[in-house]
């Protein structure tokens, strides 16, 4: 799962599941809808312009009903209205009659140009959907289905002694995956100003989890031990919320899970034996001893790290990196039956009581350092000559010793409880026999434990400073005086992390198919839990809010139902209280098709109906037209048409006919009459 491709389709369930996070991480997508809104308003008009100019090329019709959704296309400012005005002239008109080869007409003129506005609202419907908070396709979250999940199972110690079986080479490998994808994720998406627009950080529900950093901790030992008796650095996630910030889809049984790291730069010469060796070359040199605990299960070893010096031709050894000794201690709980995966046993001033406690001695003897370097973990004051008279410095300790103590505690919101702090298995525990958890909680606190313990999820990470991101042909450039804080929030990056991935991969399974064997599945609780996991992917499937969309539906019908209705009611109002109807009848009165029909002619025996309505209609929906201009009067050919009705109709072109007609013959009477006067003007003036 090293990016969020890694989520194959056979991983996340299809289908409605309810989110139970209790808020959304994501802003509404305003500036979609503003470009949206503005690319419908102009885009609109434009294709009515179209639609009745492509209309008007047609040969001319007569009917009234032809010209009303040209009138409804022009004057109308959305193709909402459009479509409601052309649907009503088209319902309106479904009784009328047509004349000859028109009858079968009616659907081709009024209710094709539906289909305008229609496929226009659809789109813009659909780019409105898409581009709201209502469908999301860029982080996604989605719920993996489990069909493979499990923990793995808790070795005996007979295995865990047999390093060459089966199970600790497959956990081996799956460890190291997850460690390597945790250096890899945190050092992408933790400790960023903004969020993060790399694939890479779109793995998990949230980026990455929270927590506070503070300087001013007291030593976690015994203060002789530490360089500082305060000052040194605490880590504290505070409480993580399993369902929001881990992923595990429940809010009635979610758990609260914090961490806290404390680590402090140890003293490098504080009880140490000093060996006097002869190097390969009978020169002299000695070895160190850190006698800070004993190792019973190696001879009793009473140090748990060593170091030679090997002095001679340092430099032309070169820059071979750095290394570390590590060393590791858990306290168990006899309640739980984990095997102890400590490594030592520490000395009394190292040995508390409230938590795991771990050990990196930084081995920085092979650096070459450019200048001097302060930072209490790196520090390097010896100087060296070099080549072409440069001055190296080496570090001041063969190993520099660094603890840290981890603890934990776990949290029933639901019972308004919590564990004290301390080690991962005693404050497991603790949650599972004293915070009265419900079987689904106990489950989560399992899932947790084999994230820490089994998976190794802790401050102890393989070497790989941040500080190799400065080095130079060979040479360590200058480092800050607080590195050592900022390698280990970079560790602790990585620990939070890789609890993120083992989270997931309970969903999911190891990639590896040897190592599916060796999953568990404990009980029900378990099972149901495989199903619970939510992971986050980007662009290859898209989450619908149900709850957006039926709201959105439902007001818009809400709206729809009382545009429709709105004059009905009002009149059946008015009808109950017997008031006037003066204000509903000048709406209608005004309105477009009312307006309209004063602008049309009606044939012969034809009068308008249903004028009290928004669409006037008539029995012949071909009876009326429009009045055209003269010069278009030879080009029309309704004589031929008239001929063929069975009924005849009066056409505009004849209404204009006998107009000009009437006034020509009252012109030539005119004339007449003022040449007769003019005659006896002149007879009279004779």
């Amino acid at each position: 799962m090293a990016s969020a491709a890694d989520v194959s389709y056979s991983d996340v369930f299809i289908g409605s599941w309810k989110d139970s996070q209790e808020t959304s991480s994501k802003a509404p997508t305003s500036p979609s809808l503003r470009e949206m809104a503005l690319s419908s308003s102009l885009s609109w008009p434009c294709s009515c312009s179209s639609l009745v100019s492509i209309s008007g090329e047609s040969p001319p019709s007569s009917g009234t009903n032809s010209v009303c959704p040209d009138m409804s296309i022009r004057n109308n400012g959305s193709p909402g209205q459009t479509l409601w005005n052309l649907t009503r002239i088209a319902w309106a008109w479904r009784h009328a009659k047509g004349v000859g080869r028109e009858k079968k007409c009616w659907w081709r003129v009024s209710a094709v140009p539906i289909l305008v506005p229609l496929l226009f609202l659809l789109l813009l419907t659909a780019t409105g959907v898409l581009s709201s908070d209502i469908m999301e396709t860029s982080q996604v979250d989605v719920l993996l289905r489990g069909d493979e999940c499990g923990i793995w199972e808790v070795p005996n110690a007979e295995t865990v002694k047999a390093s060459d079986n089966t199970f600790m080479i497959e956990n081996a490998k799956y460890i190291g995956s997850i460690t390597e994808f945790g250096r890899i994720y945190a050092r992408a998406c933790y400790n960023t100003t903004s969020q993060s627009n790399s694939p890479m950080c779109e793995a998990f529900t949230r980026e990455a989890i929270s927590y506070s950093s503070q300087l001013n901790a007291s030593c976690p030992f015994d203060p002789e031990t530490c360089i500082y008796r305060t000052g040194n650095l605490q880590m504290d996630t505070g409480n993580i919320d399993t369902n929001t910030a881990l992923g595990i889809n429940t809010r009635k049984d979610n758990v609260h899970f914090r961490k806290v790291t404390t680590c402090a730069p140890l003293q490098a010469d504080l009880w140490t034996t000093r060996e006097n060796t002869t190097g390969p070359m009978g020169e002299g040199e000695y070895r160190i001893l850190w006698n800070w605990g004993t190792i019973p299960w190696y001879n009793d070893t009473d140090y748990v790290a060593k170091a030679d010096s090997e002095s001679n031709n340092r430099l032309s050894k070169g820059f071979t990196g750095y290394s570390m000794v590590t060393q590791r201690y858990y306290r168990l709980d006899e309640r739980l039956p984990f095997p102890s995966s400590s490594s030592f046993i520490p000395r009394q001033e190292f040995n508390t009581t409230d938590g795991d406690i771990y050990f990196l001695f930084l081995a920085a003897q092979s650096v070459n350092f450019a200048k001097p370097i302060d930072d209490p973990w790196f520090s390097a004051h010896r100087p060296s000559p070099g080549p072409r008279n440069r001055t190296y410095y080496f570090s001041d300790h063969l190993l520099s010793p660094l603890g840290c103590v981890e603890q934990f505690q776990y949290c029933n919101p639901h019972k308004d409880a919590c564990t004290p702090l301390a080690g991962i298995v005693p404050a497991t525990a603790a949650a599972k026999f004293d915070l009265d958890l419900s079987p689904m909680q106990s489950a989560i606190v399992d899932l947790l434990i084999n994230a820490v313990y089994a998976n190794n999820a802790i401050i102890l990470q393989p070497v790989n400073m941040l500080a190799d991101d400065t080095s130079n042909d060979g040479v360590q450039m200058p480092l800050p005086n607080n590195q050592w804080v900022i390698e280990l929030q970079d560790m602790h990056n990585r620990v939070l992390t890789q609890i993120q991935r083992a989270i997931v991969d309970y969903a999911r399974g190891p990639s590896s198919p040897a190592a599916k064997q060796f999953l568990v599945v404990p009980d029900n609780n378990y099972r149901n839990l495989c199903s619970m996991i939510r992971a986050r992917t980007s662009g290859r499937f898209a989450s619908i809010n149900t709850y957006g969309l039926a709201l959105t539906i439902g007001l818009g019908t809400l709206v729809i139902l009382a545009n429709v209705f709105l004059e009905s009611l009002v009149r059946c109002f008015q009808r109950r209280r017997k008031a006037q109807h003066t204000g509903v009848d000048t709406w209608v009165e005004d309105g477009l098709l009312q307006v309209h029909k004063r602008t049309l002619v009606l044939g012969e025996d034809e009068d308008w109906q249903n004028t009290d309505g928004a669409v006037p209609v008539t029995r012949y929906w071909d009876s009326s037209g429009r009045e055209r201009g003269m010069e278009e009067r030879g080009k029309e050919d309704g004589v031929e048409c008239m001929e063929e009705h069975k009924r005849v109709s009066i056409r505009v072109e004849d209404v204009d006919a006998v107009r000009r007609a009437d006034t020509e013959s009252t012109l030539a009477v005119e004339e007449e009459q003022g040449s007769a006067k003019h005659a006896d003007e002149v007879a009279r003036g004779t």
